[in-house]
């Protein structure tokens, strides 16, 4: 994404895809007038009996579980940091930081290593 942005960095959500058939708790919100989601509504399970209010956070970008890898990185700016890192022909490159939070299980691991090829292969070509 090469967008000027007032915020100190960037959080993109990746929703994990899941094997579970059970009512679904968190809804992604396409109603933000940006292209792609921007929001998640989290609301609590109808069958738990705890108080929980429902909640509502704000993101970069969302990606849904259907997102393929490629996708991700081009969307989430990685490719164009790899570049500046990498620097332009005849030119220095800069700093660049690209990390991955989330629960244990969540899949940071798996992201990072099914994109290591593709950005290998990419790299030998610039």
């Amino acid at each position: 994404m090469d967008r000027p942005s007032s915020a100190l960095f960037q959080v993109f959500l990746r929703l994990r895809p899941s094997d579970v058939e059970r009512e679904r708790f968190l809804h992604v919100d396409r109603t933000t007038p940006s292209p792609a989601p921007t929001h998640i509504t989290i609301k609590p399970p109808t069958d738990d009996k705890r108080k929980r209010a429902v909640e509502r956070f704000g993101f970069t970008r969302v990606f849904e579980e259907d997102a393929g890898q490629l996708e991700l990185f081009r969307e989430a700016g990685a490719v164009s940091m790899i570049e500046g890192v990498l620097g332009a022909r005849g030119r220095e490159g800069r700093d660049g930081l690209l990390a991955t939070l989330g629960v244990t299980g969540s899949g940071k691991v798996r992201d990072i290593q099914d994109c290591i090829r593709p950005l290998i292969t990419w790299i030998h070509s610039y």
